[in-house]
């Protein structure tokens, strides 16, 4: 990760399978990230909680380019304040447009990382700035 040029290659893969195999299959792709390649995350989100959320997250954002995200940890709920998203400051910084669904991943990736670990997940906002919650049950 933190290459922002990755951020080129997600976009265009995001528009290729959309455009293609249209949104449904989109969806699953995303729900299939956070399920499997993110299992591991989502299983330590388990075992430690809102804390090891928070401590993923704040490593995470910690590596992206540009990022500007405040993570706020509360016994059962982590928020993510994101007042500068990387990937989508990078694809405009260079000229590049998101494709109109691009924060969506976040909504089923992040969803179903938190379903895994026994949270609930919701985000406002998005296209460069948004929250993210994490709340368990």
């Amino acid at each position: 990760m933190s290459a922002p040029d990755f951020y080129f290659a997600v976009n265009a893969m995001f528009r290729h399978i959309h455009d293609r195999h249209g949104m449904a299959a989109l969806v699953d792709y995303w729900r299939s990230l956070g399920r499997e390649y993110y299992g591991g995350r989502a299983d330590a989100w388990r075992r430690g909680g809102a804390d090891a959320i928070a401590a993923d997250w704040r490593e995470y954002f910690s590596k992206e380019p540009q990022a500007d995200v405040d993570v706020l940890c509360e016994p059962e709920a982590v928020t993510l304040d994101i007042r500068v998203c990387p990937a989508i400051k990078h694809l405009r910084d260079q000229g590049r447009e998101a494709v109109p669904y691009f924060c969506e991943h976040c909504d089923y990736v992040c969803g179903a990382m938190a379903e895994k670990a026994g949270y609930r997940f919701r985000r406002t906002g998005g296209m460069g700035t948004c929250r993210q919650r994490f709340v368990k049950g």
